[in-house]
């Protein structure tokens, strides 16, 4: 999955994708597809498809 950077959107969605898995959001990079997130105060980066297959598998079983 290739996710475009379309802006502010996609960050806004992501950020929301983010909390729902008790996350913050910090950042995307569209040319790598990774996003940034806090989690406990620790910075990590993950894939976007590994952050979405994440959110998926949380939504999907609450």
């Amino acid at each position: 999955m290739q996710l475009k950077d379309f802006g502010r959107g996609a960050r806004i969605e992501l950020s929301k994708m983010a909390k729902l898995l008790g996350m913050k959001f910090i950042g995307y990079n569209p040319n790598a597809q990774l996003v940034s997130l806090e989690i406990q105060g620790k910075g990590v980066t993950y894939p976007l498809e590994e952050f979405i297959r994440q959110y998926e598998r949380v939504c999907t079983t609450t």
